[in-house]
């Protein structure tokens, strides 16, 4: 069986871009989860823990 290179590519760039888009929602999960984590320790203490960002 043989492919075409052009469509190769195509193929090796759209599977580039989904492992892209995999990463960038993987890190939207971890700050998403870090940010309830801090608020439920404010909420708890009324003070942020040390590991939270401040921004």
């Amino acid at each position: 069986m043989t492919i075409d290179k052009g469509i190769f590519a195509e193929l090796v760039e759209r599977l580039a871009e989904a492992a892209a888009a995999v990463a960038r929602l993987n890190t939207r999960i971890v700050a998403g989860r870090t940010e309830r984590q801090c608020l439920e320790a404010i909420w708890q203490t009324g003070v942020a823990p040390a590991n939270c960002p401040r921004e």
